[in-house]
């Protein structure tokens, strides 16, 4: 089992725009998206620097039948709501280039 102080865990639920803060929703909605997968919340925090693993059999608790997946990240001594936004940005840069 590892460590659990540096990791901190992120799951796509977090970023997505169709649901409120109280269906889990983290991130303001100017910096949500609509279709987030776990794939490439990965991609867009490995991108900024940060050590990341995917963990794809897990189950968001709010929403267990929702799709599957989370990311664990080591984010290296910063607050958690500030690697949101910045990993929030990201996906929003990514996806406006699709």
């Amino acid at each position: 089992m590892r460590a659990r102080k540096p990791f901190i865990i992120f799951w796509p639920q977090y970023f997505d725009a169709k649901r409120t803060r109280a269906q889990g929703r983290r991130v303001p909605v100017k910096y949500a998206i609509d279709r987030v997968n776990v794939k490439d919340l990965h991609k867009s925090a490995r991108k900024l620097g940060y050590n990341t693993q995917l963990e794809t059999n897990y189950m968001y608790p709010r929403t267990w039948w929702d799709d599957p997946g989370r990311i664990v990240v080591d984010t290296k001594g910063k607050k958690k709501s500030n690697v949101l936004i910045e990993i929030a940005k990201e996906l929003k840069k990514n996806q406006s280039k699709k």
